[in-house]
């Protein structure tokens, strides 16, 4: 998370005096606040430590506390709360009644809670003029958090201790995702998911076996022992490489369930604001028991460390990021990838990726595997009866995991035998994306064909004479094109980018209208 410490300033000045010099050197520029107006609410300034918050995520975190904790309010703002659960028990006839989309979260004015038993005090106010932002007009807003008695500082720090902690945490099966908002520089909550297990994902056992035990022995007291001992950063790091659609993404939100880690998502490529520092900041600010994950990495650079896009981010900033001496100890990363083969050696080079995992496509166990998950009631035999007819079918051909869910998914109403009966569906959908790709492929044929024939358009200019010859070349070579093509048809969408695209924490929208 990005730095929550408040800057918290004790006064000894008697109220009178304070009030008095507050008053007299409006606009306040060394007190975040107006001791008179808080003695109006029964306040003594000279009595409290305070503490400003200005950490976006902190503030957001602090003022639904406030809201959850304090009955008598009559100012509230309202925020917008994802529904995706409230949903699912609809679904499930678990609760048919109206769900509650917005919620109120306390406004503007002064208030007055207990915690752990010290009397605190929220202000929250609005300062300065309204002002033209990138997100329409704007006023400034602050907030500052007041507490009374002995061990006042202690207290506020426990409080907001607690707040990011519980916002950090995971609960039983569920994982938070989280996403760099490189604008403001901090982790956003992006969504909340329930975690599946890891049996649900259908993969080698070796595979599987590998990753777990690789994980179980890094994440013990002997481990971490050895790596201090000897020097070594502890960390561990993974590369996902193989087909698209194999299960990377379901393996990682299995492995986040597992081992009650946060995801931490990172796109480098999404803003041109992501510069090497950002990169740096992301990862030595990650939430405590994280997995870090670098999604496509061969989308960054390639084998010549050349950019594939407009990157604002170097390539030594990357490595350097990823090996960062500041980094917290117990990190996970986890890069994916569809190319290994792409991807420069510095960057997958021992000490800087430790596990290799290869997903390949749908292994004949796999493919009964997967079966009996959707038909768990089957006869005995049906899982290999379907796992002959689809290799029958495909012959040489193969198939991806994410393809035979899909088929699963839609005949989801079909038994056994008519599942069996199906797999025809299997090729057919094949067939459509490859005929796709290559179509794709087609156009791109013939943009490069456009463009040879510019070049002899151009040839034949330069056998005429003077000036004509040339301008003739430049006519036809301007007439050509070239046209990259790259086609990818992931049947998922991978986690952050679905469902929990849309499901982005409240408290960063509202915090950036602020700015």
């Amino acid at each position: 998370m990005s730095d929550t410490s408040a800057c918290i300033v004790h006064s000894d000045l008697p109220a009178e005096a304070s009030a008095a010099q507050t008053a007299a050197s409006a606009p306040f520029e060394t007190c975040p606040f107006d001791a008179a107006d808080l003695a109006k609410h029964g306040i003594d300034a000279s009595k409290c430590v305070w503490t400003e918050i200005t950490p976006k995520n902190l503030r957001g975190l602090l003022l639904s506390h406030v809201s959850q904790n304090v009955p008598a309010t009559q100012s509230f703002v309202p925020t917008i709360h994802n529904t995706e659960a409230s949903l699912a028990q609809q679904l499930l006839g678990e609760d048919e009644g109206p769900t509650s989309r917005v919620h109120l979260r306390v406004g503007l004015g002064v208030y007055t809670f207990e915690y752990e038993g010290s009397r605190m005090h929220l202000l929250h106010q609005r300062r300065g003029p309204i002002v033209g932002t990138s997100c329409g007009p704007a006023a400034w807003d602050n907030v500052v958090l007041l507490c009374e008695g002995e061990g006042a500082k202690e207290a506020t720090n426990a409080l907001l201790n607690a707040l990011i902690s519980d916002e950090e945490k995971t609960k039983g099966s569920e994982f938070t995702i989280f996403r760099w908002n490189v604008k403001y520089g901090y982790w956003g909550r992006v969504a909340r998911k329930t975690a599946r297990s890891l049996d649900s994902v259908v993969l080698p056992p070796e595979t599987k076996d590998k990753l777990v035990r690789d994980l179980d022995q890094f994440l013990t007291p002997a481990t971490y022992k050895f790596y201090v001992e000897h020097g070594i950063p502890y960390k561990r790091s993974f590369l996902f490489y193989g087909e698209p659609g194999a299960g990377k993404t379901s393996l990682i939100q299995a492995l986040a369930g597992k081992y009650r880690r946060n995801l931490c998502i990172m796109q480098p490529t999404s803003d041109p604001k992501f510069t090497d520092d950002a990169l740096a900041d992301a990862i030595k600010d990650a939430p405590p028991r994280s997995i870090i994950v670098l999604e496509d990495v061969d989308a960054l650079f390639d084998k010549q460390r050349r950019a594939s896009t407009k990157l604002s981010i170097t390539f030594s900033g990357l490595l350097n990021a990823l090996d960062g001496i500041a980094n917290p100890d117990g990190q996970l990363f986890i890069l994916t990838t569809n190319f290994r083969d792409n991807l420069d050696a510095a960057l997958i080079r021992n000490g800087r990726v430790d596990l290799h995992v290869e997903f390949t496509h749908a292994s004949p166990d796999q493919v009964r595997a997967l079966f009996r998950q959707f038909y768990p009631a089957a006869p005995e035999g049906k899982d290999a009866e379907f796992e002959a007819a689809v290799a029958k079918l495909l012959g040489e051909r193969r198939v991806n995991m994410a393809g035979l869910q899909h088929f699963f998914v839609a005949h989801r109403t079909s038994s056994p035998d008519e599942a069996i009966a199906g797999v025809q569906a299997i090729l057919d959908d094949l067939n459509e994306k490859q005929g796709d790709k290559a179509q794709a492929e087609e156009e791109g044929k013939k943009a490069e064909g456009g463009k040879g024939g510019g070049k002899d358009a151009k040839g034949k200019g330069k056998k005429g004479k003077g000036k004509a010859g040339r301008g003739g070349g430049r006519k036809a070579a301007g007439g050509g094109g070239t046209v990259n093509v790259y086609i990818n048809t992931p049947s998922g969408a991978p986690a952050g980018s679905g469902d929990g695209s849309g499901d982005e924490d409240e408290d960063e929208d509202e915090d950036e209208d602020e700015e």
